[in-house]
């Protein structure tokens, strides 16, 4: 029964993409996407008579537009059109059923909901304080702390795909840690139920924060569901965590199974719940280089599948990446977005004269934000390709035989 449900649900999602108007609009609408400049204009999504429309606007409409930020209420004109039958796919799982041409967008731009006005200023704090790196590092730092990659160049986000690094301009379940582990000191103060309905609240504002995007909404789910089960004075594992989440998020919004970003989230996890506490046990070497490795192999091992079918590659060369990059994304992660908050607000009640001092304090950040680039910039340079990645691939595998091996002849 339920699965005669869930498939008349994801049906009827299904049926929701051809459901577009062709008639022009004019009205208010909301931006359900943060803008980003592209094509020569501004390209966002909007909600229109409650329907989301993938939107282009040029000139003055388009510089109106890139002002906007995602929950906003503007009023706007211009022509709608169904999706083109070789995009529904790609634009499905956000649920996009057309195009909207726009010729006009009114000057005035109506907040938020309290829920979205309250992340759009952290947001705008956080940049605030991001603006003190170069343009550059900001871009970056941004991607790594909330996912925001508007602002990274073409060769930057081309340079973390092919070192296998991509993963950490999205935001994944190492950030809803990183969040929890700020918070948790004043959040532990509360009594159980207060504790259970705060930590919620706070991962619904962070998923906010963040856009809603697959990576965080999985990530965010499966907190949920372990705070829960500690609430109630139960043991969640994570094996159980990720299938219960990966299940909701299907019954919620089933077209999310035709999202990559899910895919790779989904897989990489299960490559740390399911792979990586194999490879700590069968590795034994030394922890310095056991937990990192091991880490880092189950997740690679988990996404793979999804790599070659998808992409038609998957980076050997990510193994040396991700162990010498992750851990210092980690400390941006940690400690950057607590510091950059504390900057932008001290920039923004003392003024401009705080900010070589805010300076100071964000470089260990830029530094580490720097190193990490030059990680997927190296790595993309050195990474081979076809039959000697495959090689290198090869070559880890025997490393491991090796290393395992003479961890068993020691002992």
């Amino acid at each position: 029964m339920c699965s005669v449900a869930l498939l008349l649900h994801g049906g009827a999602q299904w049926s929701q993409l051809h459901s577009a108007s062709s008639a022009p609009f004019r009205g208010y609408v909301r931006v359900v996407e943060d803008p980003i400049a592209k094509f020569g204009g501004t390209q966002v999504v909007l909600e229109i008579e409650g329907k989301r429309y993938l939107a282009l606007a040029h000139s003055v409409a388009g510089r109106r537009i890139l002002a906007s930020e995602a929950g906003n209420v503007m009023r706007v004109g211009g022509v709608r059109a169904a999706m083109p039958n070789t995009s529904l796919l790609r634009y499905a799982s956000r649920h996009i059923v057309g195009t909207f041409a726009v010729e006009f967008v009114d000057e005035q731009i109506f907040p938020a909901s309290p829920l979205f006005r309250s992340a759009n200023k952290t947001r705008a704090t956080m940049l605030r304080a991001s603006q003190l790196m170069p343009r550059e590092d900001a871009a970056l730092f941004m991607g790594l702390v909330m996912g925001d990659d508007r602002a990274q160049p073409r060769s930057m986000i081309t340079s973390f795909r092919k070192s296998g690094l991509s993963h950490l301009t999205a935001v994944s379940g190492q950030n809803v840690a990183f969040v929890l582990t700020v918070f948790g000191t004043y959040i532990n103060r509360a009594r159980t139920w207060w504790r259970l309905g705060l930590t919620l609240f706070l991962l619904g504002w962070f998923v906010v924060m963040t856009r809603a995007e697959p990576s965080v909404l999985r990530a965010a789910m499966m907190a949920s569901m372990s705070a829960v089960a500690f609430a109630r004075g139960r043991d969640l594992s994570a094996q159980h965590a990720l299938a219960y989440s990966v299940l909701a998020l299907f019954v919620i919004d089933p077209l999310l199974v035709l999202s990559i970003g899910m895919w790779m989230s989904v897989l990489a996890t299960c490559g740390l719940v399911f792979v990586t506490p194999k490879l700590k046990q069968h590795l034994r070497a030394p922890r310095w280089i056991n937990e990192p490795l091991a880490t880092t192999l189950g997740a690679q091992l988990g996404v793979l599948p999804i790599s070659l079918l998808m992409f038609s590659s998957a980076p050997a060369i990510s193994l040396v990446t991700n162990l010498l990059a992750v851990p210092v994304a980690g400390f941006v992660m940690l400690v950057g977005l607590p510091l950059a908050c504390v900057c932008g607000l001290l920039i923004t009640f003392i003024g401009p004269a705080i900010s070589p001092l805010c300076a100071v304090a964000m470089l260990p950040i830029q530094c580490a934000t720097r190193w990490v680039w030059w990680v997927a910039v190296v790595g993309e340079r050195v990474s081979p390709h076809g039959l000697a990645n495959a090689l290198l691939w090869v070559v880890w595998g025997i490393f491991l035989v090796v290393l395992h091996r003479s961890a068993r002849i020691h002992t």
